[in-house]
Parts: structure tokens; C-alpha cells; sequence
């Protein structure tokens, strides 16, 4: 199924994409995101994802987060802090993201 185009999520930019972003605003929003490993996923990160996704895989698996069992061939992330520096453990695709978009829209503390 294709995707429905749209306009290019850049400010000002008229570009027709089917993407968040055309080819230039996209590649320019990689190069700002940083490395995989400047982002915290470098090969320790990566090292503990594959060890865990044998457990996730077999469904013998909590989410961190939720509590709930990850079922066997459902996807999964590697949480970590919001810093970055510890992995927190696996947990469900969907608590993952959600949290990540309700800490970017917290109010900022007092």
C-alpha cells in the first residue's frame, strides 16, 4: 500500500514527499540526530539487545515498564534512561514510544 504524499515537514519547504520529510530536510535531520552510538545505541547497547531478544523470542519475557509479558515474536525495544546511561531492560514497542512522547511534551519542572 502506498503511502499518501504530503508536504515536506520542513517550515517553508513546498516539497511533495511521501515521507516526514523530502530527500535534503531528511538527510539534514539524520545528520543532526548524531551516530547510533551518539544517540546510546552503540555495540554495548546492541550486544544487550541481542542477547535479550532469544528470552523476548521464547515469550518468557516481562516489559520493564508495564509489567505485562512480551508474547513471542512481538516486537520489542531495549529501554534505557532518559540520559542514556543505564538499559532498563525490554519492554513493549508501545510503552517505549509512548513514554518517549509523553516526557517530550512533560511541562517543564518548577
Amino acid at each position: 500500500m502506498a503511502r499518501a504524499s504530503r508536504v515536506c515537514g520542513k517550515p517553508g519547504c513546498p516539497a511533495i514527499t511521501q515521507s516526514r520529510y523530502c530527500e535534503p530536510h531528511w538527510a539534514e535531520y539524520e545528520a543532526k540526530r548524531g551516530t547510533p552510538t551518539q544517540r546510546g545505541y552503540g555495540k554495548d547497547y546492541q550486544a544487550q539487545r541481542k542477547q535479550w531478544a532469544k528470552r523476548v523470542a521464547a515469550g518468557i519475557v516481562r516489559c520493564w515498564r508495564c509489567k505485562a509479558l512480551i508474547q513471542a515474536g512481538e516486537p520489542f525495544d531495549l529501554g534505557h534512561s532518559d540520559d542514556r546511561t543505564r538499559i532498563n531492560g525490554p519492554e513493549h514497542q508501545h510503552c517505549n514510544r509512548s513514554a518517549a512522547g509523553k516526557s517530550a511534551h512533560d511541562p517543564p519542572p518548577f
